[in-house]
């Protein structure tokens, strides 16, 4: 047998040898992304949609599988989720009440190629108090029809939590205070005078109310003389 003919048999049998698995390319993950941006940090319960794309040279469909430390998938209530996708997929994480930084592991896998990329991700869950504010001219001319809105729609959540707004009247002639649970309550004067008022504003996340900001505020209601009766 010659050199030539030796040759051509090896390879055909180094070919036959060769299993699927052999040929199989390992998928690639091109890129892993947050609503939050690359370093996400939320307050207690919120959400954070994670976007993951892939490549996989043979076109399989690949299974990825998310194991968190805490906190669950919304799409099952737990802290593991398992899928098949192709190129993308997008999963959304929902934060314990409990704070902390929390960690996120991503395997993907196209079950042929015995290879599981994986990658990681960090997600800071904080809790940091409210600020209450209340913006509005402080002055005012007295007439018989003067109703006045409060604005406390300048009250922030550093972790973006939803606020509660209790409103309470601390000086001034007696007021009713209409719609006193939301941010923009309003009044009608009663007499030149000065009124005083007080914003509660808390951040209540799974019924759990624990940070809180109070600030006051002092509206003067002046008589078309500009003054106030005995001030």
């Amino acid at each position: 047998m010659s050199i030539r003919l030796f040759w051509v048999f090896g390879c055909l049998a180094l070919l036959a040898g060769c299993s699927l698995v052999d040929r199989q390319g390992a998928p690639e993950l091109l890129d892993l992304t947050t609503d939050r941006g690359n370093d996400p940090a939320v307050g207690r319960g919120q959400e954070v949609k994670i976007t993951i794309i892939t490549d996989d040279p043979d076109n399989d469909e690949l299974d990825f599988r998310w194991i968190a430390s805490g906190g669950t998938f919304t799409a099952t209530r737990r802290d593991t989720f398992v899928d098949l996708f192709q190129d993308s997929v997008s999963v959304t994480w929902k934060a314990p009440i409990v704070t902390g930084v929390y960690e996120l592991f991503l395997e993907v896998s196209d079950g042929k190629s015995e290879t599981v990329t994986t990658s990681s991700l960090r997600i800071s869950v904080t809790q940091v108090p409210p600020t209450a504010l209340v913006q509005i001219d402080p002055f005012f001319e007295y007439n018989d029809s003067l109703r006045i809105v409060l604005d406390g729609t300048g009250s922030v959540d550093p972790d973006g939590d939803e606020l509660t707004y209790v409103w309470r009247q601390l000086g001034g002639p007696r007021v009713s205070l209409e719609n006193i649970s939301s941010a923009s309550p309003s009044f009608q004067a009663l007499a030149p005078a000065d009124y005083v008022f007080e914003l509660q504003v808390a951040d209540i996340v799974e019924g759990v109310g624990d940070s809180s900001n109070v600030v006051q505020v002092r509206l003067r209601v002046n008589d078309r003389g500009g003054v106030i009766p005995g001030s």
